[in-house]
């Protein structure tokens, strides 16, 4: 292993390791909030969907990638192993899963704050919480049923034995070529790959850029409104940071889903680009989600400031805005 491919290891190991604490902290926090409560609380709801899926996503593609780091043949010694078949199911159920459950907290605080007038939203948005609640829920069974047929890969008869050819980006050199992977029978993979992608990519932004867009053009025109009226500056703040969490969220998922797009198309134009990449995408996305949810959640921030045994500066100044208040008395 050279010095460069080591520095990636670290960095992608440190990466990795950032993301399963920061998700970890939430999980934790927000199951023991969610079990006090003796209720479904659905921004809790939601935040303990995001970390427990971001937390089997991260190993998943991390032990994939580990297991053939630095090379080409990631599905190609062992494509068809069931633990292998099994880490890409989880890989993509997790991550599904995961960008889901940011499409249903975009649609909560967009059915949340914007004001309807029509008679229908205005149920919507009373039943809201139990619409939501039940759509996370409903997610999962989907997203384990849709990539189910991963599980069914195998290798084509005809690829049975490995050949080698000459690599197009390195003609003087031969590479192992991997054998073709072939569905069960009864499933059409072009009919598969429409509804993978839709599912995973076009159908979550679909979902996530109308709500995102209509939260802003409202919460720009009530923040201003709001100004005018002093007693109601934090109601204001509140709102932005809702608005600035979901906008957040979704710009990462967008990132995330450039870079992923970015190394598929390299490799079908038989570019050499490392694994590596996959890794340190969702490493970013993990981490960015996680450190997001912790930071807009009042809870978990209190939280996280009780375990790092700092004060919070707003508690500071509160008190002694309090004492001083109390003096001039």
């Amino acid at each position: 292993m050279t010095l460069g491919e080591s520095a990636d290891m670290v960095a992608m190991t440190i990466m990795v390791a950032t993301g399963i604490a920061l998700n970890v902290f939430n999980l934790i926090f927000t199951v023991q909030q969610l079990w006090k409560a003796k209720s479904v609380q659905t921004v809790n709801l939601i935040i303990s969907s995001i970390s427990l899926n971001n937390i089997i996503l991260v190993l998943s593609c991390f032990y994939m990638v580990l297991d053939t780091f630095m090379e080409w043949d990631l599905f190609c010694e062992s494509s068809t192993h069931p633990f292998i078949l099994t880490l890409l199911y989880l890989w993509l159920s997790s991550s599904s899963i995961s960008v889901w459950s940011i499409a249903h907290l975009s649609v909560f605080y967009c059915i949340k704050v914007v004001t309807f007038s029509r008679q229908c939203l205005k149920a919507l948005k009373t039943n809201i919480s139990s619409i939501i609640n039940a759509a996370v829920l409903v997610t999962y069974p989907l997203a384990l049923c849709m990539f189910s047929p991963m599980l069914t890969l195998s290798a084509a008869e005809s690829d049975s034995g490995y050949s080698t050819i000459n690599s197009t980006w390195n003609a003087t050199s031969n590479v192992t070529k991997c054998p073709s992977l072939v569905f069960m029978a009864g499933i059409d993979p072009s009919l598969f790959t429409l509804i993978f992608v839709c599912f995973l990519c076009l159908f979550p932004l679909m979902t996530m850029l109308p709500t995102s867009l209509r939260l802003v053009v409202h919460l720009c025109g009530h923040t201003l409104s709001l100004r005018k009226n002093q007693t109601q500056v934090q109601s204001a703040d509140s709102y932005l940071l809702v608005c600035k969490l979901t906008i957040s969220l979704v710009g990462v998922y967008l990132t995330t889903l450039a870079f992923v797009s970015i190394f598929f198309l390299s490799a079908l134009q038989s570019n050499r680009i490392s694994y590596t990449v996959i890794v340190f995408s969702f490493s970013f996305y993990v981490i960015m989600t996680a450190g997001l949810l912790t930071a807009s959640n009042k809870f978990l921030k209190d939280k996280l400031w009780g375990l790092s045994c700092c004060k919070k500066p707003q508690e500071a100044s509160s008190k002694s805005q309090t004492e001083t208040e109390k003096g001039s008395v």
